[in-house]
């Protein structure tokens, strides 16, 4: 009697392992679906914020297309009559008084020799912008 009472204590012991590990071996695969499902969400979503994105920089250009400065640029030049000015017509003023504008005309015919190769040099640059 004491092997069968310990053979139903092994069998009892043996049945509440093979429960536990076959709980296990359940929770274990659902973790993985679960993983799986979510990965398979991320790549998902991943997919969509690329597409996005590429459709972010698509517009940018398109964007970009529409608003050509070389467009506008020849459009001043050849419709308006416009011209562009150089760096060496610009001359900043600085006056004392704020409510008064003082209007100072370059003389060229002064200038030496060196500001004369830096306005040819600045309509050079200007030219290959």
């Amino acid at each position: 009697m004491e092997k069968t009472a310990r053979t139903k204590n092994i069998d009892i012991l043996t049945a509440i392992l093979i429960i536990i590990i076959v709980a296990v071996g359940a929770m274990s695969v659902m973790c993985c679906i679960a993983q799986y499902e979510k990965i398979a969400q991320l790549k998902s979503l991943n997919n969509q914020l690329a597409e996005a994105q590429n459709e972010g920089e698509l517009l940018k250009i398109k964007y970009e297309e529409r608003t050509n400065y070389r467009a506008v640029e020849d459009y001043a030049i050849n419709r308006l009559g416009m011209i562009k000015i150089n760096n060496y017509q610009i001359e900043y003023i600085v006056s004392k008084n704020s409510n008064q504008t003082l209007l100072i005309a370059a003389e060229e015919e002064e200038a030496g020799i060196l500001p004369r190769i830096s306005r040819a040099f600045s309509v050079a640059m200007e030219y290959f912008k």
